[in-house]
């Protein structure tokens, strides 16, 4: 198992996971088609310079990934990290590779200073028995405001 992060040279190979991705959970997905042209554009837009895809591969295929991003608070200078998805093809689940994508992530927190990482994950008894075993975790109820900007 190779981790790298996205870039220029393995983006067709990301785009390739996303559409799998897609195809056998449709309704796991935060979106409804793969935008190609997009994620190709975002990879060198500045403003998405501060997220980070690590990619899971095997075999050259790209089988898993995590994103993340960090960000602090100005008061109180609490440095902070927040995964915004995680996801590990189906037929490759249960093999260790979600556990290698957080501990690369972390291992990067570590280099960073960061305090602590959060994310809003799946609820599914699956997602709680692989959240369930992390140390110093707490799975929380949260309540959440989304608002939308942009309809």
């Amino acid at each position: 198992m190779i981790l790298e992060r996205l870039n220029q040279n393995n983006v067709e190979e990301y785009i390739a996971y996303l559409r799998e991705a897609m195809k056998e959970e449709p309704d796991k997905m935060t979106a409804e088609t793969v935008d190609e042209q997009g994620i190709k554009n975002r990879i060198s837009d500045p403003f998405f310079a501060g997220t980070t895809s690590v990619l899971a591969k095997e075999d050259g295929k790209v089988v898993g990934r995590i994103e993340y991003h960090f960000y602090g608070c100005m008061q109180d200078g609490y440095r902070m990290a927040y995964v915004d998805w995680v996801y590990v093809l189906k037929a490759y689940r249960h093999r260790g590779i979600a556990r290698m994508l957080f501990a690369e992530f972390e291992k990067d927190c570590l280099q960073n200073d960061i305090d602590q990482y959060y994310l809003i994950r799946a609820a599914n008894e699956e997602a709680n028995r692989f959240y369930g075993n992390f140390e110093r975790a707490e799975l929380d109820d949260a309540p959440v405001l989304r608002k939308y900007l942009k309809v």
